[in-house]
Parts: structure tokens; sequence; C-alpha cells
């Protein structure tokens, strides 16, 4: 093989070496609660029984809606958001407040300014205190200070607020079975919130199961506690 050969066949081989196929983009990851409203953010009609058309935010026109679930009946109704989801986001804020309101614990006070006390969630003044829809999760505050200081670090808070979820979900009671697969939970039950509502697993490798697909997972444990109290 002459000189020049040789250089080729190497260039060749090179060149073959590297892929020239881009890599596909990331799928867009949930951040915060997921989207658990049974109607489309856009034409208020009920969601298919799959849940139907599920978006992911990226925080383009507002950071605070990075990694946002929203749903849709139909790709036309995600279009349309798409064009303009400050458009449609007061109203699935709107909706959210209402659904979650009744859920709110009742023993956290201000979860930014902790001595401040709130309103009775289920009380007919549950609205009088500031209101905030973060990433799908209804949070409710003392005062407009208190909102901005909540929006610098809203995970700090959120962990707040997770923590007295859990703590009157284990008070009342009422959670006796695993979220995933239905067994009786035992000694070392792993409990977390999901979307605004505390659940329990048998142990830590059912949560990712039970977090998979939260629809199917509060059907299946709303079903299990209406089973208990019927019976």
């Amino acid at each position: 093989m002459t000189f020049p050969s040789l250089i080729l066949t190497v260039l060749i081989g090179i060149t073959s070496s590297v892929s020239t196929t881009p890599e596909p983009p990331k799928k867009a990851e949930r951040i915060g609660a997921p989207y658990l409203l049974d109607v489309c953010a856009v034409s208020g009609k009920k969601l298919p029984a799959d849940g139907g058309v599920v978006m992911i935010m990226d925080g383009k026109t507002d950071a605070l809606q990075t990694g946002r679930e929203v749903r849709f009946c139909c790709k036309g109704c995600q279009g349309a958001f798409s064009k303009d989801p400050a458009k449609f986001i007061p109203k699935i804020d709107e909706l959210i407040i209402a659904d979650q309101m009744p859920r709110y614990p009742k023993s956290v006070p201000c979860i930014v300014m902790t001595d401040e006390l709130l309103p009775d969630p289920t009380g007919k003044d549950a609205t009088d205190c500031k209101m905030i829809v973060t990433r799908n999760r209804l949070v409710r505050l003392c005062c407009g200070k208190c909102v901005r200081m909540f929006k610098k670090d809203p995970a700090q808070y959120i962990e707040v607020l997770d923590t007295a979820v859990i703590n009157e979900a284990k008070a009342a009671g009422k959670i006796k079975t695993c979220a995933a697969n239905g067994r009786p939970l035992g000694g070392r039950a792993n409990w977390f919130v999901l979307g605004d509502r505390a659940l329990a697993t048998c142990c830590k490798g059912c949560q990712p199961k039970a977090i998979a697909d939260p629809r199917a997972t509060f059907a299946r444990v709303d079903a299990a506690q209406k089973s208990a109290t019927d019976s």
C-alpha cells in the first residue's frame, strides 16, 4: 500500500467511527406535583381515561413554571396553550385551589413566617390569606412579603408543608395499605407526598411504582379506603 493510500484509509476509518447522528433531545421531566385535575387545561372538557395529552412547561415565559405538568384533551388544546400559557394558567390555578383547599393541613401555619396562623382551610374564611399555586401545588401564606420569600426558594418551604401533610395523615390513621401493591403496611412503612396528598408504601422500593402513575395510584388508594369504610 502506498503512503497516500494509507493516509486515505486512516482518514476514512476515523470519519466512519464518528457518529453523525444527532442525539435525541432529552425528555422534559416534571418538577413538583403532577396535574391531577380531571379536566383539560384549555377546553375544560373531561380528560380521557388515559389522562390525555401531557405537556411539561419549559418556563421560557415564566421561570417559576419550569417543569410544570399540564394535561389536555387533545393536541389542538395543547397547541393553543403553548401559544399563550399566561391566558390559561390563572384558570388552572383557580381549579387547583378549589380542589386542594379542603385537604390542606389544618395544623400548618404560614410556612414562611411560622408564628402566623392561617384560617381553617375548611372554614368560610379559608381564602382570607395569600394563596399561590406553585407547579400544581396550593400554598397558603400570611402576606405578600412571605409570597416573595417563598418564591426565592420554593423547595425549602414545600418540604415544611409536606411534613405537615404526612403528620396529619399519620394521625388520621386512614392509610393502612401500600399505595403500590395494596398490601397492609408493616413497621417499615415509607411515607411521602404525591401531589398534595400523603401516601405510604410498605417499603422504599415500592415508592417509584406509586409515583410512576399518580392517577392510577390515587384511584387504587381511594378504592381501598372506600372499601375499608364500607366494611
